[in-house]
């Protein structure tokens, strides 16, 4: 899978405080996390989970009396939750309270979205499943231990989003489908997956069915430690991905276009239930000014005092070589013209010449 795509935030962090002040119902939302709600991002057809919750057309064709979303997210194709505490752009999470706090307007996030942990042990079932020769086991001792890191970073996660009683809401993932087919992109060469296949039925000789018996006990065991975690609102995704045809998987754990609406669409209930439960903060958005300045961008260096053009010119003007002087050509004469001459040379006397030399002393 191709790795996290940097972006800077700080632009849809403006996006979302314009659409706070134009859509002051809508619910407010901080998104972290990985393909889960990111994917295709870009890299096959369709909508990503977020994208098509921050579209008010595909929620008011669900539910046309819904308030509608205002997601900010900084979700990534590829990441890890070992990263998250400390990625790089939770600023956008300070930005805009910093925002609401410089104006004095009294601010907190409706909710927040999470899907983290998959891409932590996922690809790394050589790490967890020994085998070989037609048979596998999990060993528990190496799975504990990448679940127990998983959790640790997870905690640390949860402080990193507080403070605020918004619910913190997460998703777990549905059953893998072990397989040898890599998943296509737009890119022509670019291929997405497989994790779980090649280890499982090449290296272990198991078959498709029995990868996918393993590999389901796997996601049980890690949806059963994320769903015991204090702080989080989780919702199972399993009975959802359990039902989506073969035609709406792209690669043994990501979906088409069509596969991520069923996910947008339990994630939307999910919401509903969670924001009914804990009402919004309400916020003043009349008095908010807009475009917010970007006070946590970096001020560009002071110039330098600007100089003459002439002395600016003379001093980074290229010294040319001195050129050499231009030879006159040849004049075009005639054969007759020079033996005119020649005859006119030649009938002058030559008396004064003699004369002077006689003077000199000469003959």
């Amino acid at each position: 899978m191709p790795g996290p795509i940097r972006e800077y935030p700080l632009d849809r962090c403006d996006q979302f405080l314009a659409k706070c002040k134009a859509h002051r119902k809508a619910i407010k939302i901080f998104a972290t996390g990985d393909s889960w709600l990111a994917a295709p991002g870009g890299w096959w057809r369709g909508s990503s989970v977020v994208n098509l919750l921050n579209k008010d057309s595909w929620v008011h064709a669900i539910d046309p009396a819904h308030p509608g979303f205002n997601i900010l997210s900084i979700a990534k194709v590829g990441f890890v939750v070992d990263k998250m505490p400390t990625d790089h752009d939770l600023l956008a999470l300070d930005y805009v309270r910093g925002e609401f706090d410089r104006q004095n307007v009294p601010f907190s996030f409706d909710a927040f979205m999470v899907s983290a942990g998959g891409n932590d042990f996922i690809p790394k079932a050589d790490t967890y499943i020994t085998g070989g020769n037609g048979s596998a086991t999990i060993d528990t001792v190496a799975l504990d231990a990448l679940f127990n890191r998983i959790k640790t970073r997870w905690g640390q996660l949860l402080q990193r989003l507080a403070p605020g009683n918004a619910p913190v809401l997460t998703n777990g993932y549905g059953p893998i489908i072990p397989t040898l087919k890599e998943g296509t992109t737009w890119l022509p060469g670019l291929q997405v997956g497989p994790w779980v296949g090649p280890w499982l039925i090449d290296h272990c000789g198991l078959t498709p069915a029995q990868a996918q018996v393993l590999a389901a006990q796997v996601v049980d065991r890690f949806n059963t430690v994320v769903s015991a975690l204090p702080g989080l609102r989780y919702f199972d995704l399993r009975p959802t991905v359990a039902e989506i045809p073969p035609s709406m998987w792209h690669d043994e754990i990501h979906f088409t276009g069509a596969g991520w609406e069923r996910i947008a669409q339990q994630w939307m209930s999910a919401i509903n239930a969670a924001v009914a439960q804990t009402p919004p903060t309400p916020v003043a958005f009349a008095g908010l000014r807009l475009p917010a300045p970007a006070i946590l961008r970096t001020a560009p260096p002071a110039r330098k005092a600007a100089q003459p053009r002439i002395r600016k010119a003379r001093k980074y003007a290229r010294k040319r070589p001195a050129k050499a002087p231009r030879k006159s050509a040849p004049s075009k004469r005639s054969k007759t013209t020079v033996r005119s001459n020649a005859r006119t040379a030649a009938k002058k006397p030559a008396a004064k010449v003699s004369v002077s030399r006689r003077r000199r002393g000469g003959r």
